[in-house]
């Protein structure tokens, strides 16, 4: 029997029995609508982490220093730190360190009381260096941030955040207006442009940004900082950079061998590591229970094969009487497994994508497709059709026709 003839047999064999190539599809296409679902889902909740992630570092190029060791948790603010960070600390990591290109300073606190005329809020306040755009990603999209020479002369001088300039100002141009922080009075500078939010889904635009040297001297009253960001000059160095700031440190404050850091040095890059790695071992979980689905599907096509085996037992020994071969009947049975499992993968290829689709729009999740997780299950399921369609193939192939004609 040649190719052409032998697919049109498979084909017409499969629409007569609508019913078992049903059952036969059945299990995969749930295997396969299952991988391709969870994988997607994976995929664009790990792309809104990873987005979420860097819309509170800014950038992946630098390094984090924090006072207070590893006991300090969180968020390190002027309420809830250890004076063991001070500015020249942070200009010695600026001017010693090789692998780092600019520093950072800053000095903030959570909530902070600020105020405009009827409009009362609670905000982040972070007294910054002027280099804070630079390493932050950070841009004006109303007014300016502020310059060297605000922070030289200890200018009491604000850039607000997205979300707080529309709370102070819903109707209202907030170029030149004075608010007050904690009482004192500051005339606002600039707008920022929006950030969004961070990896706990709470708004980063809810702030504001005001000289470092007005922070400490006009404002908190502190002569220390609560974090500095050092940029890399190579980001690939991140390790060798903190390796360079925690010795340097270490000698500044006086740290004998085997006391405790008190301070912490982090690197974004490392939580990036972090998320993507826990993202990986929860996408594999996800992709073991899409396998054994598909497993299962494989077990359906094993049984409902081994049925129709008997139940065309009188149609294999017609064929074989007819002259056809073992090795046709076996192809012609193996074949039908693959196209039914191979039929079934892209029925379910399609109904996982759309429900990826319509998971996102409910949870507010990018649309993405993992191509290689599809890719891989299609071709899996023909494997699998393969597989489990060998011994009900075999079976039919080693049909007695004389047997089989008397029944």
């Amino acid at each position: 029997m040649n190719s052409k003839a032998m697919v049109s047999g498979v084909l017409r064999s499969l629409w007569r029995r609508k019913v078992r190539s049903l059952l036969m599809m059945s299990g995969v296409l749930i295997g396969v609508a299952s991988l391709t679902l969870l994988s997607s889902i994976g995929a664009g909740t790990k792309e809104v982490t990873l987005g979420r992630f860097k819309n509170m570092l800014g950038a992946f190029d630098t390094v984090i220093v924090q006072p207070g060791g590893a006991k300090n948790r969180g968020m390190v603010t002027v309420s809830n730190t250890d004076a063991t960070l001070s500015f020249d600390d942070a200009a010695a990591i600026a001017r010693e360190a090789p692998a780092i290109r600019q520093v950072v300073q800053v000095l903030n606190i959570l909530d902070g009381d600020v105020s405009y005329q009827a409009h009362h809020e609670t905000a982040g306040v972070f007294g910054v260096s002027v280099n804070w755009t630079q390493v932050r990603r950070d841009r004006a999209v109303e007014g300016d941030f502020f310059d060297q020479g605000d922070v030289d002369a200890l200018a009491r001088t604000a850039v607000l955040g997205a979300d707080l300039k529309a709370k102070l100002f819903p109707t209202e141009d907030p170029i030149g207006k004075t608010i007050r922080i904690g009482g004192v009075p500051f005339v606002v500078k600039g707008v920022l442009a929006p950030r969004g939010v961070g990896p706990s889904g709470q708004t980063l635009d809810n702030l504001l940004y005001i000289p470092v040297t007005t922070a400490s001297k006009r404002l908190f009253n502190r002569d220390y900082l609560t974090m500095v960001v050092a940029q890399l000059k190579d980001e690939t160095q991140s390790k060798a950079a903190e390796a360079q700031i925690k010795a340097l440190l270490r000698d500044r404050h006086h740290l004998a061998p085997g006391v405790l850091d008190n301070f912490t040095v982090s690197s974004p890059r490392a939580v990036i590591a972090q998320v993507s790695a826990m993202g990986s071992a929860m996408g594999k979980m996800l992709n073991m229970v899409a396998l054994l689905a598909m497993l299962l599907g494989g077990v359906v096509i094993l049984s409902v094969m081994f049925i129709g085996v008997a139940a065309r037992r009188r149609e294999i020994g017609l064929r074989r009487a007819a002259g056809a071969s073992r090795n046709a009947i076996l192809a012609q049975f193996l074949l039908e497994a693959a196209a039914l499992s191979g039929l079934g993968a892209v029925i379910g290829a399609v109904l996982g994508i759309a429900g990826a689709q319509l998971v996102g729009l409910m949870q507010h999740l990018p649309f993405v497709v993992d191509v290689p997780a599809v890719a891989m299950a299609l071709a899996l399921s023909v494997l699998v059709g393969l597989i489990f369609g060998l011994l009900p193939a075999w079976r039919a192939a080693h049909v007695d026709p004389a047997m089989a004609l008397r029944q």
